[in-house]
């Protein structure tokens, strides 16, 4: 992926097309000004085909590679999306079982005057929602107004209360009231029911969002129960609409307990819905009596260990421990010990035997609670199942693990696939390029055989004149006038002498370009689709032609030395062409290296130190031959040199490279021919690439 973000397609396949074309117009640039004008215009429009060619198979890998890409792209943010919603309503959910759970352990409900005890309430609802302002409303016994019984604001965590609304002022509402349970609302400016609040309450108050629900009393609506959020809208979910359903439970056992008319029949009403609130929770609720060592238990106790209430409610706490897993039965009882002895809450989590056996995960939440009236101490707490969540969270686990695995699979095919696409590509770019050269050979090859036959033919001819025009000078050496000023005015003398000569300039030119065509085949080797025994210095030194414009000396610096000292070495079985294409890799990185250098000396600097390629040969035993190619350049980095071979590493400036010419050469080595490419360097002191190969290629 990095690649692509940093470097555009289309700027890739610009840059790649730049030096392809550039690449042939180098290499051919001395030959082709040799070629007549009609051979040149061919070779141009067959220059572009091939690059419009090489251009289209690009297109079409990159398209694939692109819809790959967007295809791991939406399944990373599809699971990204189902992961935050997850995660959200699991925190969702933690905030409402934790106010809940506080609620039930809570000292203020029991003991505390009702001021008190609903103050504790909206706190804990304000906590356990996630929301602005939490207010209790409660009826006139007329009916006709609603009182603020308590208003907790989070931000400037204060209570208030007082106010009065009047249900004739707002109709809309309170007959919402009247027929709904639950009044959600997302939009309070919008929604029919709210809207009438707007100029005089949720307006000036930044209020954006309403979730009401009604208290309920002995058969009858005494109030309800407020929840606003503000500045941004919110879409209340069904599991808040529960939560504030279990607040108003509490809400109205506060209400209840604090009418000192009926303290009595109050208690046994409080004491039964409070079981029924409990066991709504879905959870175990248990108060231990640390003096005479009882439990007491309510809620959903056969849901959860799958005994009647009856039948848990005779263990003692001798069977409660022999029901903990006995692994992590010292576990629980040392946490029990420890919030005893430190008289502090506590929080664990392990596995509870059920009556058919088997093993549940369960949450126990226990605080240390002392009783202010009759001054006893004990350990209240509840107990959840969690079974589900640890599945989950398992799952959970499981599933990253998995896909972790495969966004690595994944990102190993698409290195995998942009290194095979670079390779396509400069393969084709080097077939290409080999047969333009041979076709290229073959052309000048013909006309250049022509003249090169006929020139010692010429050559007799002309010695045959010349040996006439001597006879006749010794025979008439007083010639015609007329004979006599034409000898005169073309120099005949110099004739005679100059145009042996000239004929042998002829011969020894025609022979270089001879000797440029052979070079040029045995580069290209298009024949060579197996192993053949090959002269390696032969190739070197096609090599060496090619590059030959870059070797000599330019305007700005003097030209680069090559140093060959070829070995004893015998014809090696290998791919021609392929090792060939090492070599140009080899010595054009080297050119690169030593011309930049160069630039930054003076040219009497360069002269005093010139810039030096070596290439050596030699017999490594009688299996095998070593081929190394030196600079003498500035040298490479240890950090660089750990990564030259590396798929798309380049050092060059944009456009100047692909970064896969070594990564090939090395491919070319390891794999094809079974030998080895290293690199060693010195700081300072240059580079040297060395090729290990065998003479004679195993058969499978």
């Amino acid at each position: 992926m990095e690649f692509f973000e940093q470097v555009s397609t289309s700027k890739f396949h610009k840059n790649l097309q730049q030096n392809f074309q550039s690449d042939l117009r180098n290499i051919l640039g001395g030959i082709i000004d040799n070629i007549d004008v009609n051979k040149k215009e061919e070779l141009e429009i067959f220059f572009q085909k091939i690059s419009d060619q090489v251009e289209q198979e690009i297109q079409a890998n990159t398209a694939l590679l692109n819809q790959k890409v967007n295809q791991l792209e939406q399944e990373l943010n599809q699971f990204k999306e189902r992961e935050a919603a997850r995660t959200e309503t699991e925190k969702s959910f933690r905030r409402h079982n934790i106010a809940l759970q506080k609620l039930v352990q809570s000292e203020s409900l029991q003991y505390d005057e009702f001021p008190t005890a609903i103050k504790y309430v909206t706190e804990v609802a304000s906590l356990g929602l996630d929301t602005d302002r939490v207010s209790v409303w409660l009826y006139t016994e007329d009916y006709s107004k609603i009182q603020c019984a308590d208003l907790y604001e989070r931000s400037q965590n204060s209570h208030s209360y007082g106010a009065e609304l009047s249900v004739s002022d707002y109709p809309s509402y309170f007959k919402a009231l009247k027929e709904q349970q639950v009044v959600a609302v997302v939009d309070v400016y919008q929604d029919s029911r709210t809207s009438e609040f707007s100029e005089t309450y949720t307006r000036p108050l930044g209020i954006t969002s309403m979730l009401d629900v009604r208290i309920w009393s002995r058969g009858k609506v005494i109030g309800v129960v407020c929840c606003e959020n503000l500045l941004t809208q919110r879409q209340w979910t069904v599991e808040e609409e529960n939560f504030i359903s279990s607040i108003t439970e509490f809400v109205r056992l506060v209400i209840e307990s604090s009418d000192r008319k009926s303290v009595e029949a109050a208690l046994a009403v409080s004491q039964n819905q409070f079981r029924l609130v409990v066991e709504q929770t879905g959870q175990l609720i248990y108060v231990y009596d640390i003096a005479d060592r009882q439990i007491h238990w309510a809620g959903a106790i056969e849901e959860i260990t799958g005994y009647t209430a009856d039948e848990w409610g005779k263990f003692d706490l001798a069977v409660w421990e022999a029901h903990i897993q006995p692994q992590d039965r010292s576990r629980v009882l040392e946490r029990w010990s420890s919030a005893i002895k430190k008289r502090s809450q506590y929080q664990i989590e392990y596995r509870l035997q059920k009556k058919d056996g088997s093993y549940i995960y369960v949450e126990e939440r226990g605080k240390f609670l002392v009783n202010k009236i009759t001054g006893t101490s004990c350990m209240a707490g509840t107990m959840s199942n969690v079974s589900d969540r640890k599945t989950a969270e398992v799952a959970l686990r499981q599933s990253e693990v998995q896909f972790r695995q495969q966004a690595q699979t994944l990102e190993k095919a698409l290195k995998e696939l942009k290194h095979t696409q670079a390779q396509m590509i400069q393969s084709e770019k080097m077939s290409a390029l080999g047969q333009l050269i041979a076709g290229v050979a073959h052309e000048i090859n013909n006309p250049v055989s022509f003249i090169y036959g006929n020139i010692n033919p010429a050559n007799d001819y002309i010695k045959e004149l010349i040996k006439i025009i001597r006879l006749y000078q010794e025979n008439y050496p007083q010639p015609l006038p007329k004979i006599q000023k034409i000898s005169q005015s073309i120099d005949i003398e110099f004739i005679i002498e100059d145009l042996p000569k000239l004929l042998s300039s002829m011969e020894m030119g025609a022979e270089r370009i001879r000797q440029i065509v052979l070079s040029l085949r045995n580069f290209s080797r298009l024949d060579e689709a197996k192993f053949q025994p090959i002269d390696i210095h032969e190739g070197i030194d096609s090599c060496l032609l090619i590059l030959k414009s870059r070797l000599k000396e330019q305007a700005r610096h003097p030209g680069i030395k090559v140093i060959k000292e070829y070995g004893n070495i015998p014809l090696v079985e290998c791919y021609g062409g392929q090792l060939n294409q090492v070599f140009i890799n080899i010595l054009t990185n080297a050119i690169d290296v030593l011309e930049e250098r160069d630039e930054k000396r003076l040219y009497e600097e360069i002269e005093q130190s010139p810039s030096i390629i070596r290439i050596s040969t030699k017999m490594l035993n009688n299996q095998q031959v070593s081929i190394i190619i030196a600079d003498n350049g500035m040298g490479i980095p240890e950090k660089i040199k750990q990564l030259i071979f590396n798929p798309f590493f380049t050092t060059k400036a944009t456009g100047k490279g692909t970064g896969m010419g070594m990564s090939i050469s090395y491919d070319i080595i390891h794999k094809n021919h079974g030998g080895k490419f290293y690199c060693t360097s010195s700081l300072g002191q240059g580079t040297e690439f060395v090729i290990e190969i065998p003479i004679k290629q195993q058969r499978n």
